[in-house]
C-alpha cells in the first residue's frame, strides 16, 4: 500500500494543498536535528531543534529520528493540520527512490546503508521522502531563499562537514548514482591533511568548523593574542568557530588570517566548479558563512581571480539567507518536488 501512495506522490506535480494542509520535514545534521512545519509558501509554522547525538551511533540515532517524526506528526495534528508526507535530509548519498543512504557518511560513524525511508514510513505509515542534507538546503534556497529566479544554483554548505548540491530549473541534479553534488570531498591538495573520508586534502579538510578550529589552535600554540585572550578567557579550551569569528570582527590578525585561508582553500575548489557548470548563482551557507568578517565576499573574489572570466561574467557569489532553516524546510518540500 505505502509503495502505491508513494508512487502517486512521484508522479504529481506537487501535494495538493489546504489551509489545513502542511509540509513536514527533518534535517539530520552533523550536531543538530532541525525539524519543521512549512506551509506551500514555505512559511513556518511550527520548528524545533535537537541535539543529533552521533557518539551515540547510528541506531540510538535513527530512533531518535524516528521519535522526532513522530513528535512533529503528534504537533501537527494539535495544530489541526494535515500531513501527508514526512521529508528528511540527511548527510551521504541517498537514493531518493528507497529512502536508503548509499554513500559515506564521514561523520557519522555506521550510518551508510541506513534505510532511512523504510524505517519512518513503516512507523510513520505515511509516504517518506529522503534526500541529501544539501541538497535540500539547496532545494529550499532555489524556492523560497536566495536563489529565486536563478535557473543554475550550487549550494555550499559549511559547518561539522563541507557539502553541495545542484539545482537547474528548479530540479535537483542527483547524478547517476545520487552523489552529484558531493564537493566537499574534491581534492584541492593531493598531500594535504586526511579526510573523513579518507582521502587527503579535500575541501572538507579545510573549510570545516573543525578545521579552521585546528589551524587557529597552531597558531596560537605558542601564546594568545590580546584580543584572544578576551574572547576566549584565557583557554584555547573555549576556542570554536563563534570564537574565531568574533575575534576576527575585532581585527586579531590570528583569527583574520584563518578566515581568510578557509576563504581561499575554499575558492580554489570552487572554481573547478565554476568553470565545470557556469552556475548563475554559488550560495554559501553553514555556520561558517553566517560568521561574517567578509567570508563569502572573499571566496567571491578567490573564484573571480581564478576562474575563467566567461564562467564569471554574470556569477553571483552569495550567503545563503534561510539559516539553519532552509535544510527542514528543503526537506519538507521534497514531495511537492519530488515528480
Amino acid at each position: 500500500m505505502f509503495e502505491n501512495i508513494a508512487q502517486k506522490t512521484l508522479n504529481e506535480d506537487f501535494l495538493p494543498m489546504s489551509e489545513r494542509q502542511a509540509y513536514a520535514g527533518i534535517d539530520i545534521g552533523g550536531t543538530n536535528i532541525k525539524s519543521g512545519l512549512i506551509n506551500r509558501n514555505g512559511e513556518i509554522l511550527f520548528k524545533d531543534q535537537r541535539p543529533t547525538l552521533v557518539s551515540k551511533g547510528a541506531e540510538p540515532l535513527m530512533h531518535l529520528v524516528t521519535n522526532i517524526a513522530e513528535r512533529l506528526l503528534y504537533h501537527a495534528a494539535e495544530d489541526d493540520l494535515e500531513v501527508n508526507c514526512l521529508g528528511v535530509g540527511t548527510p551521504g548519498a541517498v537514493d531518493n527512490k528507497t529512502g536508503k543512504v548509499i554513500g559515506l557518511s564521514p561523520n557519522i560513524d555506521g550510518w551508510q546503508g541506513m534505510e532511512i525511508g523504510h524505517i519512518l514510513s513503516e512507523r510513520l505509515n505515511i509516504p517518506v521522502m529522503v534526500e541529501n542534507d544539501v541538497n535540500v538546503m539547496a532545494l529550499a534556497e532555489s524556492r523560497f531563499g536566495a536563489g529565486i529566479g536563478y535557473g543554475a544554483v550550487v549550494c555550499v554548505a559549511l559547518g561539522t562537514g563541507v557539502g553541495g548540491g545542484i539545482v537547474i530549473d528548479g530540479k535537483l541534479w542527483r547524478g547517476t548514482n545520487h552523489t552529484a553534488g558531493e564537493l566537499g570531498h574534491i581534492s584541492i591538495c593531493t598531500n594535504g591533511p586526511v579526510c573523513g573520508c579518507g582521502n587527503k586534502g579535500c575541501i572538507e579538510a579545510y573549510c570545516s568548523s573543525s578545521a579552521m578550529v585546528e589551524r587557529a589552535k597552531q597558531r596560537l600554540a605558542n601564546n594568545l593574542t590580546p584580543i584572544f585572550e578576551d574572547v576566549l578567557d584565557g583557554s584555547t579550551e573555549n576556542l570554536n568557530i563563534k570564537k574565531i569569528f568574533a575575534a576576527a570582527r575585532k581585527g586579531d590578525t590570528e583569527a583574520l588570517a584563518v578566515v581568510e585561508e578557509t576563504a581561499d582553500y575554499l575558492a580554489i575548489g570552487l572554481t573547478g566548479i565554476v568553470n565545470l557548470l557556469n552556475p548563475d548563482i554559488v550560495l554559501i551557507g553553514g555556520g561558517i558563512a553566517d560568521g561574517g568578517g567578509g567570508f563569502v565576499e572573499a571566496v567571491s573574489a578567490g573564484v573571480r581571480k581564478r576562474a575563467f572570466g566567461t564562467a564569471t561574467e554574470n556569477l553571483r557569489v552569495a550567503r545563503a539567507t534561510l539559516g539553519n532553516d532552509a535544510g527542514f524546510i528543503g526537506a519538507g518540500i521534497l514531495c511537492e518536488a519530488a515528480g
